[in-house]
């Protein structure tokens, strides 16, 4: 089924009860930026954070709750209609980020209450088979508040598949796992930062060797290197997400970079922005381009889409905000498209086979 000659598909996972709409489905003309909502499950609660198979026929929902679970859902190659395949528990609670690493082979959760972070198999038709891996962190932080225990907010893997990098914000540390063949989680170290810092997400580089991380407490972006020896990231340097007149309240929200791998986007919860930077070639470091109004309050997540566009997802104002990309110099530019729902929290595109 088409709806526009020249199409994305996404699927939407917002904060929602077992008994509404959790996660929309929704279609963007690439030639226009016109987006529509076309369907929605129930049936799932507080879908937060979405995955896609690399042939966009799997869909993995993390149910942010008490006792956490990743469903699966079949994905109808027609009408894009989501059909439960699986749910598996976690062991945890409120499971916020999942991954597939690059080759498909598993999947990464992690458990921001349970501390705990899961690696699940890959079976047959995308459904996950067993638990192969699970690590625990303990500590605190310095922030009674907010870093009174282990909260890993996101496990992201090295585009080689041998590493896992855990953002724990309880303890302002970034983990490195070596990823095993047996789909297990050995320790190598952990990179440091500053105190309440709160690491949220990280992002790599196309190039596999640099890295950039949202620091959700302290509203910073940190630039890092990646070991091409152990896989240990070290840090370039750090740079604010807010100018410097401003002195409200915000929290970091999410962290993207383009696909040509020279400009770096931020969100901003309180400022209600985002952050354009460019990436220096030689040394990796970001510098501040440009802030734009995200036309909406707590953008959360940011996804970069076939077709040259960015949507945000603004949790509080019960809207998705379109931005076209300008190809040479990274700017925002405002379409005015746009979706309404109720408290959209993640956005998850298809991408384009290779070659395509």
């Amino acid at each position: 089924m088409s709806v526009f000659e020249n199409e994305v598909w996404f699927y939407i996972g917002t904060y929602s009860s077992e008994e509404e709409v959790g996660i929309q489905t929704a279609v963007m003309n690439t030639d226009t930026g016109e987006l529509r909502l076309v369907g929605g499950i129930k049936g799932i609660e507080n879908p937060s954070y979405l995955a896609l198979s690399t042939d966009s026929t799997v869909l993995y929902a993390a149910s942010e709750k008490g006792e956490g679970e990743i469903l699966t859902y079949q994905i109808n190659p027609e009408t894009r209609e989501l059909h439960l395949l699986d749910r598996k528990s976690t062991g945890g609670g409120a499971p916020c980020y999942v991954q597939l690493t690059p080759d498909g082979k598993h999947l990464l959760a992690s458990n921001y209450t349970g501390a705990n972070i899961n690696v699940f198999a890959v079976g047959d038709q995308g459904a996950l088979a067993e638990m192969t891996g699970e690590v625990k962190h303990t500590g605190s932080g310095t922030d009674p508040d907010r870093q009174d225990a282990p909260h890993p907010h996101s496990a992201v893997s090295s585009l080689d598949n041998h590493h896992v990098y855990v953002s724990d914000l309880g303890l302002d540390k970034v983990f490195t796992y070596r990823l095993e063949d047996n789909g297990t989680l050995t320790e190598e170290g952990a990179t440091e930062l500053p105190a309440q810092s709160g690491p949220r997400h990280l992002i790599f580089h196309p190039n596999g060797q640099l890295a950039y991380g949202i620091n959700e407490l302290n509203s910073t972006v940190t630039a890092y290197g990646r070991n091409p020896e152990d896989g240990q990231l070290e840090i370039i340097g750090h740079v604010s997400t807010l100018p410097e007149d401003f002195t409200g309240e915000n929290t970091g929200g999410d962290i993207r970079i383009s696909p040509c791998g020279r400009f770096v986007y931020a969100s901003n919860r309180g400022h209600n922005s985002l952050v354009h930077y460019n990436i220096d070639e030689l040394t990796g470091e970001l510098s501040p381009i440009e802030w734009v109004t995200v036309k909406g309050e707590t953008p959360r997540n940011v996804a970069v889409v076939p077709g040259g566009y960015i949507l945000v997802s603004n949790q509080d104002s019960n809207n998705i905000v379109q931005f076209a990309i300008e190809a040479d110099t990274g700017k925002l530019l405002l379409t005015g498209n746009e979706l309404t729902l109720n408290r959209p929290v993640c956005v998850m595109a298809e991408q384009p086979e290779p070659g395509e």
